[in-house]
């Protein structure tokens, strides 16, 4: 039930209404939550549910905020580093996406999954990224690890929290698919990259200019293609809206901050909510 707090459109209402209870209502209906004399931000609810998940019902969204505190907001930095949830790489879905100086998917397998799919999901994946991940228990990880492609690395979520490598990824820029790049891009990035290619503005009726476009996209390199997928996207998540925003954040909601569409208003208005003080702790 506490992992219905860290779902987009619980998130989205808070953020459109600025209306925590009506929001967690669902909490109170089912007796999760209990006055108490001393005051908190409501924020700290959200850090105290995600504690509670982190120590028994270690869900995907825990291991998605782990690679977004680890990763993007220890190794990196959310000015330098973009972070993308669920974001679409061919027929497959990638759970996180990290793009800085190059690109990283990382698909999560709880103890709670199967291998089913995963064969096509880390093919699509090296199909566009650099380096690719697999994160999971660390006693799945030897299974994972015989299953997977080489090129694949795997990293195990200790108890503690800390990603343990078991194995490192390979390096894949030299392989990927300019096709397959071409359909993670949005239209203004791929005409911008194929107007410095012909030397030109790309002048199409909108109803051909995709075509036109991807069909010169296939004339770059795999380096070349590569390159411009790991700069378009980490720019479309390190201006400076977002990452004042994210950064706001509490820890356990920045991946949703990431994965939400909202507008400058709403965001001010989920940070006002969140720094609300209530009488309630979790039951």
């Amino acid at each position: 039930m506490l992992g219905r707090m860290f779902t987009r459109p619980v998130f989205a209402d808070m953020a459109r209404s600025g209306n925590w209870q009506q929001a967690l209502s669902f909490l109170v209906e089912h007796g999760l939550l209990r006055p108490t004399a001393d005051q908190q931000p409501l924020a700290s609810l959200f850090d105290s549910a995600c504690k509670e998940m982190r120590r028994g019902y270690r869900n995907e969204f825990v291991y998605k905020a782990e690679i977004a505190s680890r990763i993007v907001f220890g190794r990196h930095s959310p000015k330098t580093a973009s972070l993308h949830v669920e974001l679409p790489v061919g027929r497959s879905i990638v759970d996180v996406a990290v793009f800085n100086g190059t690109s990283t998917a990382y698909e999560i397998k709880t103890e709670f999954d199967t291998p089913r799919r995963l064969t096509t999901q880390t093919s699509d994946y090296l199909s566009a990224f650099d380096r690719v991940c697999l994160v999971t228990h660390p006693r799945c990880a030897e299974m994972y690890s015989e299953i997977v492609d080489p090129r694949v690395g795997i990293l195990a979520l200790t108890e503690r929290g800390s990603l343990r490598p078991m194995r490192e990824p390979l390096s894949n820029r030299e392989n990927v698919s300019p096709q397959t790049v071409f359909g993670c891009l949005q239209r203004a990035e791929y005409v911008e990259c194929i107007s410095r290619k012909i030397g030109e503005p790309v002048i199409k009726p909108s109803g051909i200019i995709q075509a036109y476009c991807s069909e010169i996209f296939q004339q770059f390199t795999p380096l070349e293609a590569h390159d411009i997928f790991a700069k378009a996207l980490r720019k479309r998540k390190t201006d400076g809206d977002t990452v004042r925003f994210v950064t706001a954040l509490p820890e356990s909601l920045r991946v949703l901050g990431y994965a939400t569409p909202l507008s400058g208003r709403q965001k001010e208005t989920a940070l006002s909510a969140l720094r609300e003080n209530i009488s309630f702790r979790l039951a």
